[in-house]
């Protein structure tokens, strides 16, 4: 029989869930599983082999590092108009902090291989992993084209993730504040009929959480409103890149938002043909600027099952140019409630990507783009991530 090899990536806090899930998914075609340490052989009950070999963070992180960069600066070297999805993928590779080299025999026998391939996408899927072909193409759990070496991918959007267990390491024990506040998200749940799991942690303890400065929140939610106007006009049936990017300087005249672009915002709002995949993943900001203006207390935010109001949103930003800020015009919410909110959208999140793991309807009429949009910008507005800027924001579901 003849040699394959798959890579399988995540990003994880118990290193253990990969070989006990790699376990479980090929029992039934098993004859014998020998486990050691980092490396496991399963033998199939044809008397071929699969060997496993993990290397991780805890043990080998310096490997881990070299591994991960390699491959970092193999796909930054792509050549793509996808620019946006390219970042948010190097991001993803960054946070990598297991990857298990799987080597396997194949003969003649397609539906044989075709089992075996599918059941390491099925291993990905447990543990929100990632699976890389020797042709440096790098496909999610689904067998979705994430990104490969010729700079193609089937995303419209993608944000990096990364497993819950995450969050349980080298963290503080959850205080009775936090109990009750997932108890608070559990029940509304319930009345709203979305699945969930009890043991899911809340992303930054109440202890953890560092909520932004009003100053911070209104400067932020700015200028995601204009780079998602720019991509509005970016996306219409006429697009005109020099009419989108007057509005920006429109607004950068009235609220001085250049300083407060991203990096990737930069890079996107320079980018003379932008692709459309990256006009909309950064149309999808105006949801994120929906948060950030509900915690400012401006507005409010609906059941995440449509799109925000988008109109409203323009209208507020214009209607008060002249002030040249937006800061004043509303309440800004206390920390409970923001957490409260946070907890909930994390939850919502958990249920989008569960039901699109397992090829299922979106529960309840959730829209999984806005619930998404909605748990990158509560992180931000929290501090998770150790606080972590806005293009560094890492959910976890």
């Amino acid at each position: 029989m003849e040699k394959a090899n798959l890579t399988l990536y995540t990003v994880i806090g118990d290193f253990d869930r990969v070989a006990q899930s790699m376990e479980k998914r090929f029992r039934e075609v098993t004859k014998m599983f020998t486990p050691d340490n980092n490396r496991w052989m399963f033998v199939l009950q044809d008397d071929s082999v699969i060997r496993c070999s993990m290397m991780q963070t805890k043990d080998e992180a310096e490997r881990v590092a070299e591994h991960t960069n390699g491959m970092a600066n193999f796909f930054a070297q792509a050549e793509t108009e996808l620019t946006a999805i390219k970042e948010e993928v190097l991001r993803q590779v960054n946070c990598f902090n297991c990857v298990v080299g799987i080597e396997f025999e194949v003969d003649d026998n397609r539906e044989r291989t075709n089992y075996i391939v599918n059941t390491i996408f099925d291993v990905a899927a447990d543990i929100n992993g990632f699976v890389l072909y020797p042709s440096m193409s790098l496909y999610d759990s689904k067998g979705k084209l994430l990104f490969s070496a010729r700079g193609e991918s089937e995303y419209e959007t993608f944000r990096p993730v990364a497993n819950s267990d995450l969050l349980e390491v080298g963290r503080s024990a959850p205080t009775d504040v936090d109990q009750y506040r997932r108890e608070r998200s559990i029940v509304r749940l319930e009345e709203e009929g979305v699945p969930y799991i009890e043991h899911l942690p809340c992303e930054v303890l109440d202890s953890e959480a560092v909520i932004r400065t009003p100053e911070e929140i209104a400067h932020r939610a700015t200028a995601l409103f204009a780079v998602a106007l720019y991509s509005e006009v970016m996306l219409s049936e006429n697009p005109d890149r020099e009419e989108g990017l007057s509005f920006v300087q429109k607004i950068d005249e009235s609220y001085h938002i250049m300083d407060e672009l991203t990096p990737l915002e930069k890079t996107y709002l320079e980018n003379p043909s932008p692709e459309q995949h990256d006009c909309i993943q950064f149309l999808w900001r105006y949801e994120c600027c929906a948060v950030l203006l509900w915690a400012l207390g401006s507005a409010e935010l609906s059941y995440p099952s449509e799109i925000c109001d988008v109109p409203f949103i323009a209208r507020f930003f214009f209607d008060n140019q002249e002030k040249g800020t937006i800061l004043g015009l509303g309440e800004t919410r206390g920390k409970e409630e923001i957490l409260d909110e946070a907890d909930l959208t994390l939850r919502y999140d958990w249920a989008c990507v569960d039901a699109r793991i397992n090829g299922k309807e979106m529960p309840a009429s959730l829209d999984g783009g806005i619930v998404m949009e909605r748990h990158y910008a509560f992180n931000w507005l929290i501090g998770a991530n150790g606080g972590a800027d806005w293009d560094d924001i890492r959910p976890t579901t």
